[in-house]
């Protein structure tokens, strides 16, 4: 008769010890390599946009304005706190302002926290595959020292829900052209930007939890709203990772668009104006 287990004493299974070593017969290297290479291309292009090449912020069709994302919302085009008279100096942008508040966002996001544990600490690299060494030797300290600053998501969160206003703001001035009112390529590209953002914060986790997560029970009132939208948030919670990429690989195909179309390389028209 063969040993029963009873509850609490666990299974503890076999695994091959040493960084990468698995048993996994699947191609389980794939995934962490493209999110690898995703994130470092990005952070690679950002660099060189803001500081290489930073002068195409947007351009100007028949009186429509296309705002490229990166550089959305243009805080130094602001009469705000007279942001537009300010003597900056030569190498600070408007992205260079705002950026911290996207990346802050993006940066301490749950999901994202499994990808970069993932791709760049080997911690682990993916279910069922031996860490290094060293990472046992730490073991898990939780969000200590370095990644404190996980502990702000919440509130970066605030922050990226006032840029994501700025960003459908930012649509309505591609649909102001000289001869009415229309619509552009331009527009579709930053409206789709906007919309994909719109779903990355919607389907956050701390905003799901702020919704109802706190609440021991959603039976009257106040509550049972929110339990609702509790309901509704983890719907699309369950595609966040889904949305986190689709909203960033946009960002960065917005500004390539509005970067050829100021330089020359391409040309923007209006479908249709009224």
């Amino acid at each position: 008769m063969l040993p029963v287990k009873t509850m609490g004493e666990g299974i503890k299974l076999p695994m091959l010890n040493g960084l990468g070593r698995t048993n996994r017969i699947d191609n389980w290297l794939k995934q962490p390599l493209a999110m690898g290479f995703g994130l470092t291309a990005a952070m690679i292009y950002t660099a060189w946009r803001l500081f290489l090449f930073p002068e195409s912020v947007s351009y100007t069709l028949e009186g429509s304005t296309v705002m490229s994302p990166i550089f959305s919302p243009n805080v130094l085009e602001w009469k705000l706190f007279g942001l537009n008279e300010w003597k900056h100096p030569s190498w600070v942008n408007a992205a260079i302002l705002v950026l911290w508040i996207p990346f802050g966002f993006r940066g301490t996001c749950y999901y994202m926290r499994r990808v970069y544990y993932r791709t760049f600490f080997a911690s682990p690299t993916a279910c069922w595959v031996d860490e290094p060494e060293i990472n046992k030797a730490l073991g898990y300290k939780g969000e200590k020292r370095l990644f404190v600053v996980n502990n702000l998501h919440r509130y970066f969160l605030y922050a990226a829900m006032l840029i994501l206003v700025i960003k459908w703001w930012d649509v309505t001035h591609t649909l102001h052209f000289h001869g009415g009112w229309g619509v552009s390529i331009g527009t579709f590209v930053m409206g789709i930007e906007a919309f994909l953002l719109t779903m990355y914060v919607t389907s956050c986790h701390a905003l799901r939890h702020l919704a109802g997560g706190a609440l021991d029970r959603w039976t009257t009132g106040i509550g049972r709203v929110r339990g609702k939208l509790f309901g509704r948030i983890s719907i699309f919670n369950r595609s966040h990772g889904f949305w986190f990429w689709t909203s960033l690989t946009f960002v960065f195909f917005g500004d390539m668009w509005v970067l050829a179309v100021s330089e020359g390389y391409l040309s923007d028209i209006s479908l249709f104006v009224i």
